[in-house]
């Protein structure tokens, strides 16, 4: 395998975009991908062309940091920007377009994909049936494939595959964050998917009227232990 892909870099990507799709609770009771489906059907389409990949990518990422870009490493961050402006192979940007619209768009006979629970992102170094640097499972397919996971919950992976081990070039130009597309294409920030609170355990009631009763116990058994005594008593 290779040294590149998988890298840091690539991991706190995946990690970042795995929690935005996630099945995991908002403070609404909504999961963070439904929440996002929702602002996706309801306010903007964040794949169309008119939106840059790099520019929909750090909008997700900061809505699950709350503010600080991914990767944290300047640098890598600026190279992975740089490759989502634009520079995948126009197969594979594509391809990210069409999967990760349909499992934003409702679910229907036609688009299971966009029922699924969940969505994993990674990398992998490999061989592409393109021959391309970049490819997308599967294929550079329009269609993500719908998969179940040991607990019967659906899902669907989108994999960045790589056939070169090599670091991405440097782009020092690159803007950070990226420019934004536009007031006309955003439609306001992606809602930031924020936990749903755990509430504390209730701290049982003082156990006043316990304390009571056993002391009120403990002066009856007192009184009849005396009686008792006072009737054994040798009388004078």
């Amino acid at each position: 395998m290779g040294g590149f892909i998988n890298s840091q870099a690539d991991a706190e990507i995946c990690a970042v975009l795995n929690r935005r799709f996630s099945d995991d609770v908002n403070a609404q009771g909504q999961t963070y991908l439904d929440e996002l489906r929702q602002f996706f059907q309801q306010k903007e389409n964040l794949f169309n062309n008119n939106h840059k990949l790099n520019r929909v990518y750090h909008r997700l990422a900061i809505s699950v940091t709350g503010g600080p870009s991914v990767p944290k490493t300047k640098n890598s961050r600026l190279r992975w920007f740089h490759l989502l402006k634009g520079n995948l192979p126009a197969a594979v940007d594509k391809a990210i377009r069409g999967q990760l619209t349909a499992i934003l768009s409702p679910a229907s006979p036609a688009n299971p994909a966009g029922g699924v629970e969940y969505v994993i992102f990674s990398t992998v170094h490999m061989q592409t049936t393109t021959g391309d640097q970049f490819e997308l499972f599967d294929k550079n397919s329009l269609v993500p494939t719908v998969l179940s996971d040991a607990n019967g919950k659906s899902y669907c992976a989108i994999i960045l595959e790589c056939n070169v081990d090599q670091a991405l070039p440097d782009a020092p130009g690159e803007n950070d964050p990226p420019t934004s597309d536009g007031s006309t294409v955003e439609k306001g920030p992606v809602p930031f998917a924020k936990p749903k609170p755990i509430k504390p355990p209730k701290k049982p009631p003082p156990k006043k009227h316990a304390k009571k009763s056993v002391k009120k116990a403990s002066k009856k058994a007192a009184k009849k232990t005396a009686k008792k005594v006072a009737k054994k008593a040798p009388s004078e």
